[in-house]
């Protein structure tokens, strides 16, 4: 199997801190370890004009949310919702800080990650509602944040992508708007699925990780089209995608096949596999240089979504 050097070398490092497996660690250990990981690989945060936190309402409560942005004021810019990864159990908005900053520069839009509620405190479906209030708040508000309502798109990795797929299909079965792009980075597709990557690829994330915050998350509910997009029964007229692999992932299978789904149900659909690279790695760009590349993937799908719109 090939892997990237810059990859294999953080492996190594990795193995030889010999850590504990997150699910031995146990849940308030695994996630001060993966935030301390993610501040630590994440390319050092862009200095730009706004990066600060506002409030916005919910379905039980205030969602708080980092805001993103190259330039102060109302400039009717366009506007990305992040939702951040880490299997609806673990990180914040701060974790993925680095990369956001460098979207929000380069991509020349402002960018909104919600703190979302998080499993097993906040179970399913409650990360979902969290997100798709944080959009419908954004197209409904976008000018209080210097945003133009009608270039809103919306992104996500591993969990975040799960979310990013179940929001866009919460606005079908709400008829709400659509965002103008959808972009899902190694998604969390089907939770009840054990798929062949998710038994042979597992360098770096492994399947007893996955059930163990699936667990977490949805528990009974794996078959729920809103905890696995690919099992929703229609997926016409969702918003465009853009689907980004890595081809050591035990996510890989279902991100495929829900790209392949997208396809088929008529949606415009790009599916990019960066080879030699683990799950998790789009957010390596602070020593990666396939993950700023996928970076650059992405800035360029949004600045031509916000161009075309």
């Amino acid at each position: 199997m090939y892997v990237d050097p810059q990859i294999k070398s953080f492996l190594k490092d990795l193995e030889s801190n010999d850590a504990p497996h997150p699910v031995d660690m146990g849940l308030e250990s695994a996630r001060d370890g993966f935030s301390q990981l993610w501040r630590a690989v994440n390319p050092p945060n862009r200095d730009l004009d706004r990066n600060e936190e506002i409030n916005i309402p919910g379905p039980v409560g205030n969602i708080r949310c980092k805001i993103y942005s190259p330039v102060k004021g109302k400039q009717s810019l366009p506007i990305l919702v992040y939702f951040h990864g880490g299997g609806c159990c673990l990180m914040s908005p701060e974790d993925f800080e680095g990369t956001n900053t460098v979207i929000a520069e380069e991509a020349e839009c402002i960018v909104v990650v919600p703190q979302y509620r998080l499993a097993p405190e906040n179970p399913f479906p409650a990360p979902l509602e969290d997100c798709y209030a944080t959009l419908r708040w954004v197209q409904e508000n976008a000018n209080e944040i210097g945003g133009d309502p009608n270039r809103i798109a919306i992104a996500g990795d591993s969990g975040g992508g799960y979310l990013t797929a179940a929001v866009s299909l919460e606005c079908k079965i709400k008829n709400t708007p659509q965002p103008i792009l959808q972009v899902l980075i190694y998604p969390m597709t089907d939770m009840a699925g054990l798929s062949t990557s998710r038994i042979e690829q597992t360098m770096f994330l492994d399947d007893r990780t996955l059930q163990w915050v699936i667990g977490m998350h949805a528990g009974d509910n794996r078959l729920d089209p809103r905890a696995s997009p690919i099992h929703a029964k229609d997926h016409t007229n969702l918003a465009p995608a853009l689907i980004i692999a890595a081809d050591i992932d035990p996510l890989l299978d279902e991100g495929k096949a829900y790209a392949s789904l997208l396809q088929k149900s008529g949606v415009t659909t790009h599916y990019q596999i960066y080879q030699g690279v683990v799950h998790g790695f789009f957010n390596f760009s602070g020593f990666s240089h396939q993950a700023r590349l996928a970076v650059q993937q992405v800035v360029g799908a949004l600045k031509t979504a916000f161009t075309d719109t």
